[in-house]
C-alpha cells in the first residue's frame, strides 16, 4: 500500500505540471455526485493506481474501487491446458466486475452478445464530448456492437511510416509525404536503394518483424483486400490485386530495398537494434510505440519525422490500421452502472487525455484516442497519427476476421505462402505461377481443414 500512496504523490506533481487539468473546465464541473463501489478489471493492482487510480480519486472521492486484477491469468500461461478465453471467463465470472477492459475482438463479442450496458443515453444525458475522439472512432465502435454504443477507448495503436530526415537530405531525394500510393511508395524506396554504395548498402524500408509476407499483408490490408468469400469455403488469393500486393512485396524485398531477416524463424525483439533505428535504413514502418526507441537519449540519434502510410487511392483519406487494446464497458448485470459510468467517462475525458499525452507517449504502445491532446512531439507534428479517418472495419479484421475459417488454417496457409513467396524471390516461378499454385495447394488445405473441424464437431456432439 505504501507504494501506491508514494505513486499518488507523483501523480499530484504530474497534475501540477499539466496545466488547468481538473480545474474549472466544463468537464470538471459537470462532475456527479455519485457513490458507491466498483470492481474494474485491469493489469494489477499497482498499475491501476499508477494509471488511473489516485487521480481518479482525487476527483470522486465518494466512488471505491476495487482492482479485479489480470495477473491471475498470466500467472497460469504455462500450464499446459492454458486456455486464455476459457480463463478469461472464469475470472470475471468470479468477480462480476462492472467495469471491463476488453480488446476489438472481446468487445463485439461481448456487444453482440448482450453482455454489455448501452452508454448511449448516459452520453446524451451528460452532453459528454464526443467531438474530441478521432475521425472515425465512435462509428468503428457502434458497427462493433451493431449500431449501439457500449464502450469508449481512450487510446489507439496506428501505423505510419516514420523517416529519417538526414538520409533523405544528404541524398537530394524528396521525403515521403502524407497519404502516398504504394506505388509511389516503392518508386521512392527504388531512388533510395539506388543511392547507396557498394561498400555502404542503403536499405529503403524497414519493418518490425518479417519480409516480404508481412509487407504484402499491409498492402493487403490498406487496399481491405479479402482472403475469403463470406462462407469461409473458398480462398480469394488468386485475385489480380492480391497478385499485385504480392508483386510490389517481392519486388522490393528482391531488390534489397525492403530489409529481410537472414535467419528463419521468429527474430529477437530488440527494436534499438532494428536498421531504422541505427540509421541504416530511411524509412520504417512502424506504430507508436516506436517512439520509445527514438526519443532513447542512450540510442543512436535520428533526426526522424512521420507521415502516414501509404494508401488506397480509391480511399486517399481513409485508414482500416488503427486498433483498439483497451476499451473499456459496463457489464450489462453491473449493479453500480452510475459509479461505473463517471470512472469510464474519466478514464476516457479530456483531463486524462492531457496528462496521458504529456507523460505516456512512447512508454505505452498506444496514444491518446483524441487528437487535440497530442499535436507535437519534441517539435514535430503528429498529424500523421490522426490524418486519417478510421474505416468501420479493422484492416486485419477484413483479413482474418472471418469466423467461419477454421482457426487451424492459418498456420497451414502461412507455410504455403512463405514457399509460394520464396519461390518468386529466387527467380523459380513467376508472380502468376506461384500465385495460382497457392490458389490451388491452398483451397485443398481450406477444405481439409472444415472437414477436420467437422469430425470434430461431431465427435463433441457424440461425447455428450
Amino acid at each position: 500500500m505504501q507504494k501506491i500512496w508514494k505513486m499518488g504523490i507523483m501523480l499530484l506533481l504530474i497534475m501540477s505540471l499539466v496545466s488547468g487539468c481538473f480545474g474549472n473546465d466544463s468537464e470538471s464541473e459537470s462532475v456527479k455526485k455519485v457513490k458507491g463501489t466498483i470492481k474494474v478489471v485491469y493489469q494489477d493492482e499497482e498499475a491501476f493506481y499508477r494509471d488511473y487510480g489516485q487521480l481518479f480519486k482525487l476527483k470522486h472521492p465518494e466512488i471505491d474501487v476495487e482492482v479485479v486484477s489480470k495477473s491471475e491469468l498470466y500467472s497460469k500461461f504455462n500450464q499446459p491446458d492454458f486456455d486464455f478465453g476459457k480463463e478469461s471467463q472464469k475470472l470475471l465470472d468470479k468477480y462480476q466486475p462492472d467495469v471491463l477492459l476488453l480488446d476489438e475482438e472481446k468487445y463485439k463479442e461481448f456487444a453482440q452478445g448482450g453482455k454489455l450496458y448501452a452508454i448511449d443515453g448516459v452520453i446524451k444525458q451528460d452532453r459528454y464530448d464526443m467531438e474530441g475522439f478521432m475521425p472515425g472512432l465512435i462509428d468503428r465502435l457502434k458497427v462493433l456492437g451493431k449500431g449501439t454504443l457500449y464502450g469508449l477507448t481512450p487510446s489507439i495503436d496506428t501505423s505510419v511510416l516514420y523517416y529519417n530526415r538526414d538520409i533523405f537530405k544528404e541524398h537530394n531525394i524528396e521525403p515521403p509525404r502524407n497519404q502516398m500510393s504504394w506505388k509511389e511508395f516503392f518508386e521512392l524506396a527504388a531512388r533510395v536503394t539506388n543511392a547507396g554504395s557498394k561498400d555502404k548498402h542503403l536499405y529503403a524500408i524497414d519493418q518490425d518483424i518479417g519480409g516480404a509476407d508481412s509487407l504484402m499483408y499491409r498492402i493487403a490490408t490498406s487496399t481491405a483486400l479479402r482472403l475469403f468469400d463470406a462462407k469461409g469455403e473458398k480462398l480469394l488469393i488468386d485475385s489480380d490485386d492480391w497478385k499485385e500486393a504480392i508483386r510490389q512485396a517481392t519486388d522490393a524485398a528482391r531488390s534489397k530495398a525492403l530489409y529481410t531477416p537472414t535467419q528463419k524463424g521468429p527474430q529477437p525483439i530488440e527494436p534499438e537494434k532494428g536498421l531504422f533505428f541505427t540509421g541504416q535504413a530511411a524509412m520504417k514502418l512502424g506504430n507508436p510505440w516506436d517512439l520509445r526507441v527514438l526519443r532513447d537519449k542512450k540510442g543512436v540519434k535520428i533526426n526522424w519525422d512521420v507521415v502516414t502510410t501509404p494508401v488506397d487511392p480509391l480511399t486517399p483519406n481513409e485508414t482500416g490500421d488503427v486498433y483498439f487494446h483497451d476499451i473499456y464497458a459496463i457489464a450489462a448485470n453491473s449493479q453500480n452502472k452510475d459509479a461505473a459510468w463517471e470512472f469510464i467517462k474519466f478514464v476516457n475525458g479530456e483531463d486524462m487525455a492531457k496528462v496521458t499525452s504529456r507523460t505516456n507517449v512512447g512508454m505505452i504502445p498506444s496514444i491518446p484516442s483524441r487528437p487535440e491532446y497530442f499535436k507535437e512531439l519534441d517539435g514535430r507534428s503528429t498529424e500523421a497519427f490522426y490524418a486519417l479517418k478510421l474505416k468501420e472495419f479493422s484492416s486485419m479484421d477484413v483479413l482474418w476476421g472471418n469466423k467461419n475459417v477454421p482457426e487451424e488454417y492459418i498456420s497451414s496457409f502461412q507455410a504455403l505462402l512463405n514457399e509460394a513467396l520464396q519461390a518468386i524471390l529466387d527467380n523459380e516461378k513467376s508472380v502468376d505461377e506461384a500465385v495460382n499454385e497457392l490458389q490451388m495447394k491452398g483451397q485443398e488445405a481450406l477444405r481439409v481443414a472444415h472437414e477436420l473441424q467437422q469430425k470434430t464437431r461431431l465427435n463433441g456432439k457424440n461425447n455428450k
